[in-house]
């Protein structure tokens, strides 16, 4: 829809101050080229990582300033406060200020345009009097994950100075926090904690090498927690921020940026699932936009206004994500049946380990280009791409991408077991009304995304691409152009056609069938059923006579014969 380039557009026929996140630093190219055609003053916002030139570079203090940085001290102060923390200049200040400290010398107020990653929205001077888009879902980037080991060391570390709370470290925390005599201390240590007070900056406990700035969150967090149905644990804390714990002890802490210091913000996403954007953005404070308001203006949208073709196949779900399931005969039989009909090669995108089992048959020379999952959120590779296959689906763990999700909102989330109390899988696999949405929003649309990469920028004479989907995991709402059946052979099949095209009868002969079978694997009687489906398909013919009223095959068409299988 051209969301992202609108997004600029607007604010240069409005005149208002801008901030752009989005994912990948490579996308910023792409903001950078648009604010130019439109004369707009813009600025990618400096990131420590990726200008501090003591990162990268193998100084023995890196590993050090890594550790500080994970602990939640900002690049900023990590720089401002050297010494105190190294006893020394860090290896970027030698010469002078570190390029990153010097790029961070700037007011916002002199852009039109300021461009960069989700991360960098915790920092309110790129917030306040602005603007906001958020260009795509954020995905995990407001998540903090610290280990087990690493949480309760860092709440005991805080409570040996904490005076506020009378637990000696988090064995007694977790142990007494909830005994009623401690009600009152812990109900006004609550109270005390204002939105920036979860982080500690004292620097009597940043010494400490079990320092963590986000230890009076975590402490809230222990106090909190709440045990649901499928044992996780849930820890409401306030201003959008919330604690979760699986039952192996992760920890995942979910810290919205403070987004209401914005004059507004727009949260742009094609296939958006809202009850996410509302956690990941804090409180619940979306207010849902429909650009195409029914089943029939999206096919529509597909159909007529992107220009795809979509053919889908029976393949069922095909969870690609492991590569325990690839099955490469049956994505090489579509693929060479592409190849074959279309006249050309598509380009591919499936799982990252489908794609390695390519690499390693003969498949790849039914490949164009091929790409993963992974590699797609912003990606305009295909854009001008008129023939592409998307094979097998996204499934991605479903601890990260849909139980711990449920447990951020506070609901239980589970796969169901069918009425014969088996675990439900595949196309019947079932969490329930909510856990569903949630793993469509991560499955499905994430397919359908994939359809979308390609053909997306017309050409003088071309719109649109013909996509194949070799998968069932599409939304309820797509309705495929065509319906494909894929079907494979069978080992015995390979053996008798290679055993007629080896021999040096090979192509004008005759073949019977005990004659075949010496060539391969497969016995006399099964060499005739074999042998009469490639009679019902067109590729041999046959006659009857002589000794026992012999079958006797005859090529009509063995050398069009596809490798894979066969696709109807």
């Amino acid at each position: 829809m051209g969301k992202s380039y609108d997004a600029v557009e607007w604010a240069e026929s409005t005149g208002n101050p801008l901030t752009i996140f989005t994912s990948r630093r490579e996308l910023y190219g792409q903001y950078e080229k648009w604010c130019e055609e439109q004369g707009l003053d813009y600025l990618v916002l400096p990131a420590f990582q990726h200008e501090c030139e003591t990162i990268g570079e193998d100084h023995p203090i890196e590993a050090r300033v890594n550790e500080l940085y994970e602990s939640g001290i900002s690049g900023a102060e990590i720089h401002r406060e050297a010494q105190r923390y190294f006893g020394r200049d860090l290896p970027c200040q030698l010469d002078g200020p570190c390029r990153y400290m010097e790029k961070r010398e700037f007011n916002p107020e002199e852009y039109d345009v300021l461009i960069g990653h989700y991360l960098q929205a915790h920092n309110r001077d790129y917030l306040e009097d602005r603007y906001v888009a958020i260009d795509e879902f954020p995905g995990d980037s407001y998540f903090f994950e610290p280990t087990h080991n690493d949480a309760t060391r860092a709440v005991s570390n805080y409570l040996k100075s904490e005076d506020g709370l009378p637990f000696k470290n988090w064995k007694d925390l977790h142990r007494r926090h909830d005994n009623e005599e401690h009600e009152q201390v812990v109900s006004e240590w609550k109270e005390d904690l204002g939105f920036y007070s979860h982080r500690d900056t004292r620097v009597v406990l940043q010494q400490s090498p079990n320092f963590h700035a986000h230890a009076p969150l975590l402490t809230h967090a222990a106090i909190e927690f709440e045990l649901l149905e499928n044992e996780w644990e849930s820890a409401q804390l306030g201003s959008g921020r919330v604690a979760v714990r699986s039952p192996e002890d992760e920890w995942t802490v979910l810290i919205p940026p403070p987004f209401y210091a914005a004059e507004s913000v727009v949260a742009l996403d094609g296939t958006p699932t809202i009850s996410k954007w509302r956690m990941a953005l804090g409180e619940n404070w979306i207010e849902h936009e429909e650009v195409l308001g029914s089943d029939d203006k999206k096919r529509e949208y597909l159909r007529d206004v992107l220009g795809l073709k979509i053919k889908q196949t029976n393949a069922g779900a095909k969870p690609y994500q492991s590569g325990s399931h690839v099955n490469v005969d049956s994505d090489g039989a579509l693929l060479e049946s592409i190849h074959e009909k279309e006249g050309s090669r598509p380009a591919v995108i499936t799982s990252k380990q489908a794609k390695e089992q390519y690499e390693s048959t003969e498949v790849e020379q039914h490949i164009e280009v091929a790409e993963h999952y992974g590699n797609l959120k912003g990606s305009n590779k295909f854009a001008e791409t008129r023939l592409g296959a998307i094979i097998g689906s996204p499934h991605p763990p479903e601890g990260e991408a849909v139980i711990r999700w449920g447990a951020i909102d506070g609901v239980a989330i589970s796969r169901k077991e069918d009425e014969n109390g088996r675990v439900t899988k595949g196309m019947n696999l079932d969490f329930g009304r909510y856990g569903n949405a949630l793993f469509r929003d991560v499955v499905e649309k994430e397919v359908l995304q994939a359809i979308m990469r390609f053909g997306r920028t017309p050409s003088e004479d071309e719109h649109g691409a013909t996509v194949y989907a070799h998968t069932s995991r599409l939304p309820y709402w797509v309705e495929a152009d065509e319906r494909l059946e894929v079907n494979t052979w069978s080992k015995g099949m390979v053996e008798v056609v290679n055993a007629i095209r080896n021999s040096e009868k090979w192509p004008d002969g005759e073949w019977k069938n005990d004659e075949i079978a010496a060539d391969t694997s497969v016995g006399d009687r099964q060499v005739g059923k074999l042998m009469k489906e490639l009679d019902e398909e067109g590729y041999v013919t046959h006659r009857r006579g002589g000794r026992g009223n012999a079958y006797h095959w005859s090529n009509k068409r063995l050398d069009e014969f596809s490798r894979y299988g066969r696709v109807v």
